[in-house]
């Protein structure tokens, strides 16, 4: 399925311009389709301040191996390249462009809604999935892997509990458009201190306060999440009491009664 050459014209000068605007991208990547934007030669060979984005992606990525559900053109994925730095403050920093994107599109509608951030990298509404992040890196590069959903109009399976679109909320916003939202979010808060990141993602945390199953490399961990660092970890009340959970080797199994993940090693 090629992108009809005006559209695909037309995303490649927009995505150009915003780049021009922003302080960390240069360089844009206009892909008609491709399984995945984190595995694209155009990806695998950009340098950092490059975004790759595509109109069609087939088989996209989570975090842990995990398959990120695409629904054809419908959604937006992309792909954005910086230099390597911490992955905890990378994830912090593209859950919350991620999370004020959408809070972007559904208050242009006038469907205001809180948009939550399920850490680490889980954006939510109403305990839905409206969007992910997938932090990687390679040599000196880290990817930053972004899916929204975007024009879908229901989800089937046992995603149609799971997840949620900003179509689904009443937005009617291009995918485009959501997609320059992104890069410019994303732009920012990569810019921003620590604090600012922090406090922003406490506003919007889903998770504290919850009962949640968590995959670690000793077992699972059941309790309620007391408390969120998100650049180092959580702290969780269990029956024989409070754990620490560090953020590189966590992952949310179960939360509200949605199994995330299996608890294989």
């Amino acid at each position: 399925m090629n992108m009809p050459r005006v559209t695909f014209d037309h995303w490649q000068s927009r995505l150009e311009a915003a780049c021009h605007a922003s302080e960390n991208f240069r360089h844009a990547f206009t892909l008609a389709e491709t399984p995945s934007t984190q595995d694209a030669p155009q990806t695998r060979d950009a340098r950092a301040g490059s975004v790759i984005a595509t109109w069609r992606q087939t088989a996209g990525r989570g975090r842990f191996g995990r398959a990120w559900e695409d629904t054809a053109s419908a959604g937006v994925a992309a792909t954005f390249v910086v230099h390597t730095q911490a992955a905890e403050r990378l994830a912090l920093a593209s859950a919350i462009a991620a999370a004020e994107t959408c809070e972007h599109a559904l208050s242009n509608a006038g469907a205001i809604t809180t948009v939550g951030i399920k850490w680490p990298n889980d954006i939510v509404v109403a305990g839905q999935k409206l969007a992910g992040v997938l932090i990687e890196t390679r040599e000196n590069r880290a990817f930053i892997g972004i899916g929204i959903n975007v024009m879908q109009a229901r989800f089937e399976g046992e995603l149609e509990s799971r997840a949620t679109s900003l179509s689904m909320l009443g937005s009617v916003i291009d995918r485009l458009d959501v997609l320059c939202v992104l890069l410019t979010s994303l732009d920012r808060a990569l810019g921003s201190s620590d604090e600012t990141l922090i406090a922003a993602f406490l506003r919007r945390d889903a998770l504290r306060g919850t009962r949640a199953l968590f995959a670690t490399p000793t077992g699972p961990v059941e309790g309620e999440v007391c408390s969120i660092d998100p650049m180092r970890g959580l702290v969780v009340r269990t029956d024989v009491g409070e754990r620490f959970l560090p953020a590189h080797s966590t992952s949310v199994a179960q939360w509200g009664g949605r199994v995330v993940r299996s608890l294989g090693t």
